[in-house]
């Protein structure tokens, strides 16, 4: 009997910990591709913009010293400060038993870390975040970058997962 428990708890520990090796990849590597993609457009892009697809999309250098729409600009401590505490928060959620088996959710919020971390990472060495992906032609919206793709579409299927979870628990 205890041989059996013992097993079972093994066989769990195992499968927790594959689940967070593959988040914490995942967040290795969307970090790793945000950051040498600012790094180019800082080296490559400084103060110019170049025409993907003309009236949709460009390629624009903007240095970004807010938070989404320019919020809180120039108030970098602030935004570094509140960026940790929201990182800790999903961290601690990810490490939770109670959503350590909800693998989309974990991945989800994997996606919001990724990206917190990449435009933490260039407020802290830069002062601001470098922002690339301008499709203000098509429509009116500030300039963005990966990290903020991923912060986005990490909401989104955060919120998507939660109201399946409901449903299927009701």
């Amino acid at each position: 009997m205890i041989i059996s428990v013992f097993m079972k708890e093994s066989r769990y520990r195992k499968i927790k910990n594959k689940k967070l090796l593959i988040i914490l990849f995942i967040i290795f590597i969307i970090i790793f591709i945000d950051q040498i993609i600012k790094l180019v457009i800082l080296n490559k892009m400084y103060n110019s913009s170049i025409v993907i697809f003309k009236g949709v999309l460009n390629l624009t250098y903007v240095e970004n010293t807010g938070g989404a729409y320019g919020i809180g600009s120039n108030n970098t401590i602030m935004l570094i400060i509140a960026n940790i505490i929201i990182i800790g928060l999903l961290i601690s959620f990810i490490l939770s038993k109670k959503y350590e088996k909800n693998i989309k959710t974990s991945i989800a919020i994997a996606l919001v870390i990724s990206g917190g971390i990449g435009n933490l990472i260039d407020r802290i060495f830069r002062g601001y975040v470098i922002d690339y992906i301008d499709i203000g032609q098509l429509i009116k919206y500030p300039v963005f970058n990966l990290a903020d793709i991923c912060i986005v579409i990490g909401c989104v299927a955060v919120v998507i997962n939660l109201i399946i979870n409901i449903k299927n628990k009701t």
